[in-house]
């Protein structure tokens, strides 16, 4: 199942029998930060602490640009996307966008100094290109970041127990269209994966995170957001559940020597 950005999620489900407050009341009680309610918000906060005004930039499965809006065109000297989606070259975050595979990216050797993605590592079928072909394009300093879908978490394993087809479904539900669900793979949704493929093509770890925020798919019912927030504080309150949240932040770096 794609991600878990609240975006995309149900905006303000009723109370149950009028006894318990509505999503949107919850919401605004529980995740007024915006940062603790919107992975991709977190993400990008992150991600702009590295960026440099000399910087090109390269954005992974970049799509149409209307799911994970953010603001680094302008702030850096060229940002570029690809995609397999032709809605990629319009993308009005991109200086270029380009279509075409990921993972048989058509640039030169060391011309990025920085590299993101947004809910994409899911969808990758073959890790070891992926790695190799960033580790390729970076420059000697560089940086990968990405935001992906914890492999152990509920969410993910009630994605990778049903078909795409469901996925399209229920995204449709909640207000996010079919063309924008692709298929899953989930070979790049752990720490130990990553670190796996992208040590493997030659990158050094520099940090792979866990962060839990708000239920945004228990957002069909109150009842069910009040259980999933209880599963946040849980898993938020120590790190020895930390393998149990719904997001993994990595930033792996290409050796200087």
């Amino acid at each position: 199942m794609p991600d878990s950005n609240p975006r995309a999620a149900a905006g303000d489900a009723a109370g149950v029998g009028g006894w318990l407050p509505t999503v949107g009341a919850l919401r605004q009680r529980w995740y007024a930060d915006r940062l603790r309610r919107d992975p991709v918000a977190a993400f990008v906060h992150r991600l702009d602490g590295v960026l440099k005004p000399r910087d090109v930039v390269l954005d992974l499965g970049a799509g149409a640009g209307e799911l994970n809006a953010y603001a680094i065109r302008g702030h850096v000297r060229r940002i570029v996307g690809i995609d397999v989606d032709p809605r990629v070259e319009a993308n009005p975050l991109l200086d270029t966008g380009l279509q075409g595979d990921i993972c048989a990216l058509p640039f030169r050797d060391n011309t990025f100094d920085v590299a993101f993605s947004i809910y994409v590592l899911e969808h990758v079928d073959r890790p070891a290109a992926l790695a190799a072909e960033l580790f390729r394009v970076m420059r000697p300093g560089g940086l990968c970041l990405a935001l992906s879908p914890n492999v152990f978490h509920y969410v993910t394993l009630a994605s990778r127990l049903t078909p795409t087809t469901f996925h399209r479904w229920f995204n449709e539900r909640r207000g996010r269209a079919g063309e924008d669900t692709f298929p899953t793979f989930y070979r790049l949704n752990s720490r130990r994966a990553l670190t796996r493929w992208f040590g493997g093509a030659g990158f050094e770890t520099v940090a792979l995170d866990t962060i839990e925020v708000q239920p945004n798919y228990l957002s069909f019912s109150p009842l069910a957001y009040a259980v999933g927030a209880g599963y946040e504080r849980l898993v938020n309150a120590t790190e020895f559940l930390s393998a149990l949240r719904v997001n993994l932040i990595s930033i792996f770096r290409k050796p200087r020597a």
